[in-house]
């Protein structure tokens, strides 16, 4: 299935999802949307600010349409849409993933509603790249996917995983990717490839000791860089006549220890990991200043 069929059966399945919606919170598509959601006339409604349907009294708005828009906030991958109301009957519809777009109360309905968001919908999805649609179809929140020479990216809470990734075979590749990263928090996974890459592994928690970055995809952390590090702090030290920022981690705040001391630095030049040797060295001082500090 090609990337163009593929997007079919994914708009073809939201369909269905919507219309078994409808026929479960019993809702009447045909209705203007004004009579759709407000039990009085729209001309009677004082709005002091343009506002959501989820926020108003159940005496303006009908409880099943309120319930249809929280269900739909929860569907994977449809892009939470939501309807905002002006007192002319004008409609914003709004979305993580299309355009705002409007709709007349007066005339407009819900399948009108349904039809439109997802036409824009498979608009969206069409003009991704097809390693974009893989990523859009995996949806782990902060792996972002990249089509190239492996190489791993490490931004605070994100990781940017480049790989030559076989996009024409796009539900093995979403399996293959799913699989490999399971249940893993990328912000979690994130620090506990640094700490291993450097040779701390005796600072992953607990928690975190079963992270290990897929197999499958190792050949990444050959070229591994870091921007920058969820969680942790920096600190100038003087190295070779020079200040040089560390990154450190704080055993208080990320490891889940009793105490704040000792903490695991991590020594990051051009981001990328620096000797590790000299880096060895340099956290087995600075930990020793650390407990001298603590009267240990």
């Amino acid at each position: 299935m090609d990337k163009k069929e593929h997007i079919e059966s994914v708009i073809l399945d939201f369909s269905t999802t919507l219309n078994t919606l409808f026929d479960e919170y019993e809702l009447d598509i045909t209705l203007p949307i004004e009579k759709c959601i407000s039990t009085v006339s729209i001309k009677d409604i004082v709005p002091t600010q343009e506002d959501t349907i989820f926020n108003q009294l159940d005496s303006i708005y009908h409880r099943r349409i309120k319930e249809l828009f929280y269900t739909l906030k929860k569907v994977n991958r449809l892009g939470a849409p939501k309807i905002y109301y002006y007192k002319n009957n004008d409609i914003k519809v709004t979305s993580s993933l299309v355009d705002d777009y409007r709709l007349n109360g007066e005339i407009d309905n819900l399948y009108t509603f349904k039809t439109t968001y997802l036409y824009r919908l498979k608009e969206f999805l069409e003009e991704l790249s097809p390693v974009k649609y893989i990523q859009y179809l995996v949806d782990i929140e902060g792996l972002i996917l990249e089509l190239g020479e492996p190489k791993l990216t490490i931004d605070g809470a994100s990781m940017t995983l480049r790989y030559p990734f076989d996009v024409e075979n796009i539900d093995e590749t979403v399996e293959l990717i799913k699989n490999a990263f399971g249940d893993y928090k990328m912000e979690a996974l994130s620090c506990v490839v640094i700490l291993r890459e450097s040779d701390n592994d005796i600072y992953v928690p607990g928690k975190y000791e079963n992270y290990y970055f897929p197999e499958c995809f190792k050949k990444a952390l050959e070229d591994l860089e870091i921007i920058s590090l969820f969680k942790a702090k920096t600190v100038e030290i003087i190295i070779d006549g020079k200040f040089e920022t560390l990154y450190y981690f704080s055993a208080y705040e990320y490891m889940n220890n009793k105490t704040n001391r000792p903490y695991c630095y991590i020594y990051i030049k051009d981001n990328r990991l620096f000797d590790l040797e000299k880096s060895k060295i340099i956290n087995k001082l600075l930990k020793l200043q650390d407990n001298l500090e603590v009267g240990i």
